[in-house]
């Protein structure tokens, strides 16, 4: 149902994106597991992963799957947005939670074994393929999801196993990604983007984005050595913001803001794009990992 808010059409819009992200009951043919395991690699002591994995029941003896990481709200009815429409292609999905109460960390260093450890948890799934296994994520699990295409990231954490076939980051700020090049994190070396696994890479960005603005991602691909930059992709939303998936509009202070600079970050929640987005997903890892 549908109320219009007269002398409020952002309400509408808002009302709009809570009913495409409210989540529905898990189908039948939908096997949903709730997953915790303590992370081995761990940077913080007591780090841990927890879960929902989704296995449609498909005809295919080993599925391929998407590893799906939240930012810094956690679980908020994103991930399950397109977890849904991943697992109706017949990709299962993990959908996790890296931050166990404990907020955005210092560096994405910390929440990497999070994810290469959730890649082998899925590895080790006899309903999954171990080579067609892709990673999304959003804002902070963004950056994640492109970072995990790193060549000497892979030797580090995945130690010579099947990486990510696949990787897609949504508005994953491009200008922090793009920093680490003049080596502004102590515990990522500009050296992690010197070679890359050789598997696809996409990011879908926002025009609008309070953190990057219309070309912060683009700088970023542009400054990448030549090898790498053919592995990346790059698809802008003119007039979405940040979080254009969002369940709600907001507005407010970010110290990450404006190149770093800080300032307000809004987001307008916009279904038309998000719709987008998720069919852009799934049409990608379709293609990508090779699903039936």
């Amino acid at each position: 149902m549908i109320f219009s808010v007269p002398g409020h059409p952002r309400r509408l819009v808002a009302l709009l994106a809570t009913s495409l992200f409210l989540a529905a009951p898990a189908r039948a043919d939908i096997a949903v597991e709730k997953v915790y395991f303590k992370v081995a690699d761990a940077f913080e002591i007591g780090a841990a992963v927890s879960g929902e994995l989704r296995i449609p029941d498909a005809q295919a003896r080993r599925l391929p799957a998407v590893l799906i990481l939240d930012s810094s709200p956690g679980a908020d009815g994103r991930g399950v947005f397109y977890a849904e429409a991943l697992n109706r292609a017949g990709i299962a999905t993990f959908e996790i939670d890296m931050f166990q109460g404990r907020g955005i960390p210092a560096s994405p260093r910390h929440n990497l074994p999070h994810a290469f450890e959730s890649l082998q948890y899925l590895a080790g799934n006899p309903r999954i393929d171990p080579a067609r296994i892709g990673i999304m994520g959003f804002s902070w699990g963004g950056m994640l999801s492109i970072l995990s295409s790193s060549n000497e990231l892979n030797q580090q954490y995945a130690r010579h196993r099947p990486g990510f076939a696949a990787h897609l980051g949504l508005y994953p700020l491009c200008w922090r990604l793009r920093a680490l090049l003049g080596g502004s994190d102590e515990l990522l070396k500009p050296s992690v983007y010197q070679r890359a696994t050789g598997k696809p890479v996409h990011i879908l960005a926002g025009g609008r984005d309070g953190y990057d603005g219309p070309h912060g991602c683009r700088a970023f691909l542009d400054e990448l050595p030549d090898p790498v930059r053919a592995q990346f992709s790059l698809t802008v939303y003119p007039e979405a913001t940040f979080g254009w998936d969002s369940r709600f509009d907001s507005a407010s202070y970010a110290r990450a803001a404006n190149q770093g600079k800080g300032g307000i970050v809004t987001v307008t929640a916009d279904p038309a794009v998000a719709t987008r987005s998720r069919d852009f997903a799934v049409d990608y890892f379709r293609k990508h990992l090779a699903a039936e």
